[in-house]
Parts: C-alpha cells; sequence; structure tokens
C-alpha cells in the first residue's frame, strides 16, 4: 500500500467515526436508563457511542407496540432490550 491509500483509509475511518457520533438521534443508553425495563434502542454496527434509545422503560408488549408505531423500515432496525440495571457508556453491563 502507498502513502497515499494509507492516508486515504485513515481519513475515511476518521470521517466515518465522526458521523457515527454526530449523526446519533437519541440519548446513549446509560443516560436514557430510568428504572428497570424494555427500551426501545437503535444499535449501530460502528459502536462509537454505544446504542441509541428512543424510549422506555415499558413491558415488553408495550416496547413492541411503539416499535411496530414506527415506519417498516426504521422499526426493522430497532430492538426491544432489557436492562435490569444501569448500563455503562456503550449499552453493556
Amino acid at each position: 500500500m502507498s502513502r497515499r491509500s494509507v492516508r486515504r483509509l485513515s481519513v475515511s475511518v476518521v470521517a466515518l467515526s465522526l458521523a457515527a457520533m454526530l449523526g446519533a438521534c437519541g440519548p446513549g443508553a446509560s443516560q436514557a436508563y430510568t428504572g428497570p425495563g424494555w427500551y426501545l434502542e437503535k444499535s449501530y454496527l460502528v459502536v462509537v457511542g454505544g446504542p441509541r434509545v428512543f424510549g422506555g422503560p415499558f413491558s415488553y408488549d408495550k416496547c413492541e407496540e411503539e416499535r411496530i408505531k414506527l415506519a417498516p423500515e426504521v422499526a426493522s432496525d430497532m430492538l426491544c432490550v432489557r436492562h435490569a440495571g444501569k448500563p455503562t457508556r456503550y449499552g453493556l453491563y
């Protein structure tokens, strides 16, 4: 690999990371946690800031109802995730 292609690759990785951080729409799992229950989340392939939370805490049935209310192309990317305790910054326990 030439220096030029390595430089392009590194710039692309940095740009992708910034886009993932700035393009996130909801608060992170640790900021959105208010109590145990099911949270409506959107996961990201690049885990820069962790999953984004769009609602909760719900019962599982209520979480699925909220997910189904969204447009079909958005609803397929959303997950109902159970948080028994406050998750860390990256959505892990």
